[in-house]
């Protein structure tokens, strides 16, 4: 911890020294690091091919067509808002209900075959929380997702907090998720950066009031980045200096 040293002095009124000087000494406060929330999917995981076959799956099931394009335009929206925006029938919730969960059990059983973690992710991660940066996740992705892919990365002792599409009644482009990330943190919002690659991330970290790191990922355009504090394309890209020129 710094110390700052003050001259204490006692004078008479004429000015003359009443007793030699003494240095008194007073601890200074650790200055307060900026959180940093970490999205899941095309963040810490290269999942987005694998959530476009598992959509397409899902979708055929049901003689839907789930197209390329559609996945782009929904990206890092909870599933069960996805298909109720944008299915080819009207569904009652229940029905909506019942094809998310198909949908991510899908998705679950295509990634425990062959787990696509993003390369440098956990190290980066690791990284950060041993400098002593407050750590949370925020996804759209349902909690048994979130927790499986955290898991299985070995970050969860790094995290200050994780928060799922489920853990809120509005997911993003809403800034729940991000707020409920500060709180889980202890931060104001202001002193939180996200890494996102989806509009939808970029628009609710936006909303949140927070700083945004856009991580380019495949299959987005760079329109969806307008506005980013940072831009990347990789973990190789970002450090803890980096983060901290953000603030």
């Amino acid at each position: 911890m710094p110390l700052v040293l003050f001259r204490a002095e006692r004078r008479l009124f004429s000015g003359a020294l009443l007793f030699p000087p003494n240095l008194s000494v007073f601890p200074m406060p650790e200055p307060i690091l900026p959180g940093v929330i970490f999205d899941i999917d095309g963040v810490l995981m290269n999942s987005n091919p694998v959530h476009y076959e598992s959509w397409r799956l899902m979708a055929l099931e049901d003689g839907f067509d789930f197209t390329p394009r559609l996945f782009q335009e929904t990206f890092g929206q909870r599933s069960d808002a996805i298909i109720a925006g944008h299915w080819h029938r009207p569904l009652p919730e229940d029905e909506i209900l019942k094809m998310a969960d198909r949908k991510e059990t899908i998705y679950r059983e295509m990634i425990q075959e062959r787990f696509p973690a993003m390369p440098g992710a956990a190290e980066f991660v690791r990284a950060l929380a041993e400098r002593g940066f407050p750590l949370s996740v925020g996804s759209s992705g349902p909690a048994v997702n979130v927790d499986f892919v955290i898991d299985r990365l070995g970050i969860r002792p790094c995290l200050k907090g994780v928060v799922s599409g489920t853990d809120v009644s509005r997911a993003k482009p809403a800034p729940d998720i991000f707020l409920a990330c500060a709180q889980k943190m202890a931060l104001p919002p202001g002193r939180g950066a996200v890494i996102d690659d989806s509009a939808s991330g970029v628009q609710a970290a936006k909303a949140a009031g927070m700083k945004i790191i856009g991580f380019f990922s495949v299959g987005h355009e760079p329109e969806e980045y307008e506005g980013v504090d940072l831009l990347v394309h990789s973990f190789d890209e970002l450090s803890a200096e980096r983060v901290l020129a953000l603030f």
